[in-house]
């Protein structure tokens, strides 16, 4: 008769701690970093690594306690980690290559009884999982990519890797263990919490004692003398795992790992050990969100300072009537003198249409030549208003403690003598609606033109349009600095808007979160 399956254990009941750590990586999740602030790719990067970190260790750990402890095996490339992984099950269950990188898929090996433990985890979507007998129950033994490897791939993964572990097994060798990644990657699993053992391989019987000397020292030097070490001895060329005898100590000490209270206490140990630096963690972006935070409040000011300046300054200029000194004020003096088109307006006269309407039509003309010059000395005035907020703004914005350089760029500023050019043309539309009906002395369109030529600062013009329409030069000199300022202003407004779309958040969930953590801790 067929065995019966070993009954499944009972999942852990839901761990209040649990519902912590999820909360805690829906708010990583919100909070980005899309300025390029001092420290904002490092808060990017330890985002991921938090992430990383609840996803593959904590809500795992803490949906199951009794899922196997995940021991990864891990280090330079060449040192020997499928050999020994294989020579530990007497099978080969992970290939060892000779091109680097050496291992190129992880694999994870359980025993059968575990299986259901880790089916649907996170670690099972990145590695090969296989089922081995010789895998002590309690366990996964976890064949990373080499920490140095040349493919980009494989260190990011083996990173990611080491942030699943429960208990790491550095496996370096005499040749190896000075190289510095792997060395950061153990202190950085130390000052995290994760259980660590370290195995010095393929050491020939010559060089031992002075390797492990210095191999010891530096574990002291980085607070590690303690964890347990292991030497496999060189056994020379190998065609496929090592003889029994040479890895039993390593066996031995994986079974006292695997021991179900013992394993049970390691995961707690790492459990334990995460969540303080998970907190700090936690803090330290939301530090970094409020930095974020910071930067857009301090653009927001510096984009309407940028603008307020040349803003005022073109009212300024425009109230002075500075559009309408030069060519326009030289063309109407050359029109109003004795035997131009406007002297009989200059002079007060009563005109009418004359013959045909030709008397009628000859001022219109001269009006709307002289509104064309007043509207081109306008165009220029404001562009170089335009220019200059468009200059403050990219000046303000080009802090790189701001860090806005990415969105200067993404958001091109319309060329000023368009923009002045579309300001003006509307305003001179607007204008129109502040001339009556047409008279014998000009049409609608040829006073609208006088008053928009007064309105931009021809005294004479302004003069005549007054007698003409009361009030009328008044109200459309108004207009035109209300049009004028109002663009200066909006040089930064496309750039604003970008920037409150950004996902910019302050830090405020994120500390609730941490005092959560400390809380549960």
């Amino acid at each position: 008769m067929p065995s019966t399956p070993p009954a499944r254990p009972k999942a852990s009941a839901r761990h209040p701690r649990l519902a912590v750590v999820n909360d805690v990586a829906r708010s990583v999740e919100k909070v980005e970093f899309p300025l390029q602030t001092p420290g904002a790719q490092a808060a990017r990067e330890l985002s991921e690594q938090v992430l990383t970190q609840i996803r593959l260790r904590l809500i795992p750990r803490l949906k199951e306690e009794e899922a196997p402890a995940v021991v990864v095996l891990g280090g330079s490339t060449g040192v020997g980690k499928s050999t020994l992984v294989n020579s530990v099950l007497g099978e080969v269950v992970t290939e060892a290559g000779i091109l680097r990188p050496t291992t190129r898929q992880p694999t994870v090996a359980v025993h059968p009884d575990d299986l259901f433990l880790i089916e649907g985890r996170p670690l099972t979507e990145i590695a090969t999982v296989v089922t081995h007998e010789a895998v002590p129950a309690g366990i996964t033994l976890l064949d990373a990519p080499d920490l140095n490897s040349v493919d980009a791939r494989n260190r990011s993964l083996a990173n990611q890797l080491l942030e699943s572990a429960d208990l790491w097994v550095f496996v370096t060798s005499a040749s190896r263990y000075g190289d510095a990644v792997p060395w950061q990657m153990l202190q950085e699993a130390s000052e995290r919490g994760i259980t660590t053992a370290v195995v010095l391989n393929r050491v020939p019987e010559h060089v031992l004692a002075p390797v492990r000397r210095d191999l010891m020292n530096r574990l002291n030097e980085i607070g590690m003398g303690s964890a347990p070490f292991l030497v496999i001895g060189d056994a020379g060329p190998l065609e496929s795992f090592l003889p029994p005898e040479r890895v039993r100590e390593l066996d031995a000490w994986l079974r006292l790992v695997a021991d179900r209270h013992r394993s049970s206490g390691v995961v707690r140990r790492t459990t334990r050990g995460v969540w303080a630096g998970l907190r700090e963690q936690v803090l330290a972006l939301a530090e970094s969100a409020d930095v974020q935070e910071r930067a857009a409040e301090q653009l927001r000011t510096v984009a309407q300072e940028a603008t307020s300046g040349p803003a005022e300054a073109v009212r300024e200029a425009l109230a002075q009537g500075r559009a309408g000194s030069g060519a326009p004020t030289t063309r109407w003096l050359a029109l109003a003198s004795r035997g131009g088109a406007l002297a009989g307006l200059q002079e007060g006269r009563r005109l009418g249409r004359g013959l045909f309407g030709r008397g009628l039509q000859s001022r219109d003309a001269a009006a709307a030549g002289l509104a064309g010059e007043t509207l081109a000395a306008l165009r220029l005035v404001i562009a170089d208003h335009l220019r200059r907020a468009a200059s403050a703004l990219t000046d303000a914005w080009s802090d790189p403690e701001l860090g806005a350089g990415e969105l200067l760029s993404s958001v091109p500023l319309p060329p000023a003598d368009q923009v002045a050019r579309r300001v003006t043309s509307q305003w001179a539309e607007a204008v129109i609606e502040l001339a009556p009906g047409e008279t014998p002395a000009l049409s609608r369109r040829g006073l609208a033109a006088l008053i928009q030529a007064g309105a931009a600062g021809v005294a004479g013009a302004a003069e005549v349009a007054d007698r003409l329409v009361p009030g009328a030069v008044a109200r459309a000199r108004q207009m035109l600095l209300d049009y004028a300022e109002k663009t200066v202003r909006e040089v930064s407004a496309e750039h604003l808007a970008v920037l409150e779309d950004l996902p910019i958040r302050p830090g405020t969930s994120l500390r609730l979160r941490a005092s959560e953590l400390k809380e549960h801790s």
